[in-house]
């Protein structure tokens, strides 16, 4: 007798075919149709194979000539504060916003509608894009809403403006002292100004009233929907706890046991809100994470922002000479946190945009010796101004890094023109050099600092163009199969989930996404404009353009 037939293999649950797939292996594979079951993708072929695979409960997403990718990493970003900002009452944003007199009209409209007393929150204000050039104060907000606290935040999140209301409820007077790390702006008589800066930014929001579980849920599923519209399956939140506190964990992990989460969360705690770490003893991670999000990693804040004049430089700012910015903690102190850290198990993630605090976190992460065989994958993050010195120094010592790569198209004029000066600015991101000595690096929008969408960054890397149309930094371009993997394979390596996202191979999670057409084939000005048709995540299709294009779902 013959051996017993082997049993048929289960068919998949989701094919896709028709098109072109870019599976941004090592190899760089590219096919033209895929399976998944179970979450995970089971092959990778053919239309002819593929297809031959699929029985009747597969679903098929039929490309029609259009392209895979794998899903969107996006390797820093602050999913809290971007939902806030999606539901706040007052858009506070350059557009729509010319002069501080626009923002105080929305502000009145919105104590309108408000109880006396309830808070009022605006978001995205910059104050180099308004015509008074310069940031509100609590006189120009006073009068549009007399009986309710107002909080704006800036833009970066490095700065806020409070109204004279939300001084007292906060207990911020002509006494209070500046917080290590910030400062409250004051005028000629040392009365709070309502510009609270770094830190005092920070306590501000510390000492409003506490949002609940629920709120900072909502939030979450706001910024969630916009993820998945932008074809991002994966988001490290580089700051959990930053805006909500401890109640952002409770958030994250109440909708993760509900399922209402569909984006990938990879946290990083801020670092005020680790137990231990200021007396040198950090609890160690938890390694029980429930499924779409982890939590193993911890962010430090070391300076602050180039186009707020707080970013700590080696050099002075061009437009103030004088002005090298600030560290939010000391470099011995930043040095202590980081040891620490790592002893206990955590990876880092620091925050750095200016060299000089570029300078102070390598120094940190140097002195925990050399990272062969360690599993160490600490960060720079923005790493915006970081020279070439600096470049060979994080590559002989392991340290990645998660560029801002939007700063080129959304500040690099202002960079060049006020702030940084020519030959500063056009360093900014310096991706070339960064690859060429093998230095993994991310790249990222810090939504809400930046409008979410990937492509956009990608042409951003490739084109080093800034809003005005100039180029800045030609140089520092990278071509897009290396741009397309800063926002896949290599951002997931900055996380340690290579092996389980950022391409698409047999075995990895089944997170795509459908482009409208080839990224690496098109005329590179035209990436930014290409389309997000579909996104699914461990095989299920979450989100589709409406109306779908042509092929679709069957």
């Amino acid at each position: 007798m013959g051996e017993p037939a082997a049993s048929a293999r289960p068919a998949p649950d989701l094919v896709v075919l028709g098109g072109t797939v870019l599976t941004l292996d090592r190899g760089g594979t590219r096919a033209s149709a895929l399976a998944a079951r179970d979450g995970r993708i089971t092959e990778v072929g053919d239309d002819r194979s593929i297809a031959a695979l699929a029985g009747p409960e597969t679903t098929v997403l039929d490309l029609a000539g259009r392209t895979v990718v794998p899903g969107f990493v996006e390797s820093h970003n602050h999913p809290s504060f971007f939902g806030m900002a999606l539901a706040a009452p007052v858009d506070a944003g350059s557009p729509p916003n010319d002069r501080i007199s626009d923002i105080a009209d929305r502000v009145r409209q919105a104590a309108r509608d408000f109880g006396p007393g309830e808070w009022i929150k605006g978001f995205r204000y910059d104050d180099t894009l308004l015509a008074d050039n310069r940031h509100p104060t609590r006189h120009d907000l006073d009068p549009a809403s007399p009986r309710n606290p107002v909080l704006l935040t800036h833009v970066t999140g490095h700065f806020s403006v409070a109204n004279s209301a939300a001084l007292r409820a906060v207990g911020i007077t002509a006494a209070t002292p500046d917080p290590p790390g910030g400062a409250i702006a004051r005028d000629e008589r040392g009365e709070p100004t309502g510009l609270l800066i770094e830190t005092a930014a920070f306590l501000v929001n510390s000492a409003m009233p506490a949002q609940g579980p629920d709120e900072l849920a909502a939030a979450l599923q706001l910024a969630d929907a916009e993820y998945l519209r932008n074809g991002v399956t994966s988001v490290h939140d580089t700051g959990i706890g930053l805006i909500g506190g401890e109640q952002e964990l409770a958030a994250y992990r109440m909708l993760t046991r509900a399922g209402k989460l569909r984006t990938r969360i990879h946290g990083y705690l801020f670092h005020t809100l680790l137990p231990g770490l200021a007396e040198g003893a950090p609890e160690a991670p938890d390694p029980s994470n429930p499924d779409g999000f982890t939590m193993n990693g911890i962010k430090i804040v070391a300076d602050g922002s180039i186009q707020g004049r707080t970013g700590c430089l080696a050099e002075g700012y061009t437009c103030d000479p004088g002005e090298h910015g600030m560290m939010l903690l000391e470099p011995e102190d930043l040095s202590r946190r980081i040891a620490a850290l790592d002893a206990a198990g955590w990876q880092v993630a620091v925050h750095g945009n200016g060299d000089a605090a570029i300078d102070a976190i390598i120094d940190g992460y140097a002195r925990l010796g050399a990272p062969e065989g360690t599993g160490r994958r600490h960060r720079i993050e923005h790493c915006q101004t970081a020279r070439e010195d600096q470049l060979d120094r994080m590559a002989e010592n392991g340290i990645a890094a998660s560029f801002f790569i939007k700063h080129v198209y959304y500040w690099g004029d202002r960079h060049r023109d006020v702030f940084l000066g020519p030959e500063r600015a056009r360093r900014i991101s310096p991706l070339a050099s960064a690859r060429s000595r093998g230095i993994h690096f991310g790249l990222h929008s810090d939504t809400p600092v930046t409008p979410v969408p990937p492509l956009e960054g990608i042409w951003c890397a490739v084109a080093r163009q800034t809003s005005s149309g100039q180029l800045l930094g030609p140089e520092q371009a990278i071509d897009v199969e290396a741009a397309l993997r800063g926002y896949t394979i290599d951002a997931a390596y900055l996380a340690g989930e290579e092996e389980s996202k950022g391409s698409l191979e047999v075995g990895k999670l089944a997170d795509l996404i459908v482009l409208s057409e080839d990224p690496t084939t098109v005329d590179p000005s035209r990436i930014r404009d290409l389309t997000v048709d579909a996104t699914v995540i461990g095989g299920q299709l979450v989100w589709q353009r409406d109306p779908a294009p042509a092929g679709g779902v069957r």
